[in-house]
């Protein structure tokens, strides 16, 4: 809920509420109470197996069929989508891919989805259902048939859906004060990750630490370390806790936007140790780490 104080003649508070389907949180809550296959994690002293999502790691936004109709969707598909739906009267529209997903490189921008396995949808929790069958099959290795209409022809598409496990982020890395991490959800929607790996990404800086001196900011990633590769964590940590205090680090990094970028900077094991947080599913509890500081 946001409220909003407007300046003018009134002195009315106006205020709006924004919310998720409760459908998002049943089907998830249902797979907990079946007691569904998944990894175990440890809540309120019950260990309990967390359930496995699959879901169309895709952005979508519905388009009223009126505008369909101006992009060329035919009679025929708009009588069956409203049909199927005439309240709404909508289609879906894919806004972009997670990077990394399945459905990367099949779906493109602009494409609306007509139909799954020959059914019509119309709203995101058909889209969910069906990503939800396809566990109850044990023959279509996780493929959503999929009618999609693109630049003015229909297209039949198998693609990939993607299974996560809802844990997020379970380890972190700080180094000269970055917090380095497999990026995160949001991150990966933004539809980029560089070729050179992708597994060191710097999600925050401190204020006054040896990245914040010498320009390492946030939202790139790490792909390089003295010339040597650094794809992900492990690697990552294995380049580093080579280095020295007060020697100087010659670092390739790539922004979200894509672009390549070199630096300089001088590590400071003194104030600005490297250490490292995990989480134990075991036990529900993150663990810090010193990798390597000042003996």
């Amino acid at each position: 809920m946001v409220q909003l104080k407007f300046s003018g003649s009134t002195s009315e508070d106006h205020q709006f509420v924004r919310g998720i389907p409760i459908y998002a949180i049943s089907q998830v809550l249902d797979k907990i109470i079946s007691a569904a296959n998944g990894p175990p994690l440890l809540i309120n002293g019950v260990k309990r197996p967390m359930p496995l999502v699959r879901i169309l790691e895709v952005e979508l936004y519905p388009t009223l069929l009126s505008k369909a109709r101006s992009f060329g969707l035919s009679d025929v598909w708009i009588q069956a989508l409203v049909k199927k739906d005439p309240i709404r009267r909508q289609v879906l529209r894919v806004k972009g891919c997670l990077a990394g997903s399945k459905a990367e490189n099949l779906l493109e921008q602009g494409d609306m989805i007509l139909a799954i396995n020959k059914e019509p949808v119309t709203c995101f929790l058909d889209i969910e259902n069906a990503c939800q069958a396809l566990d109850k099959s044990n023959t279509n290795d996780g493929l959503l048939q999929m009618t999609i209409f693109r630049q003015g022809r229909e297209v039949e598409l198998l693609v990939g859906t993607d299974v996560r496990d809802g844990n997020g982020t379970t380890r972190t890395v700080n180094w000269c004060g970055c917090v380095v991490q497999d990026p995160h959800s949001a991150v990966r929607a933004l539809g980029f990750l560089p070729e050179e790996g992708h597994g060191v990404y710097v999600a925050r800086w401190c204020h006054g630490s040896p990245v914040h001196r010498y320009g390492l900011y946030a939202l790139q990633w790490i792909v390089e370390i003295n010339g040597k590769p650094t794809p992900d964590l492990d690697s990552f940590v294995n380049v580093t806790k080579e280095l020295e205090h007060g020697e100087f680090v010659r670092i390739r990094t790539i922004h979200l936007n894509g672009k390549p970028r070199v630096l300089t900077l001088k590590q400071d094991l003194h104030y600005w140790p490297t250490w490292e947080l995990r989480f134990n599913p075991d036990s529900a509890i993150w663990h810090r780490n010193v990798i390597k500081a000042l003996n």
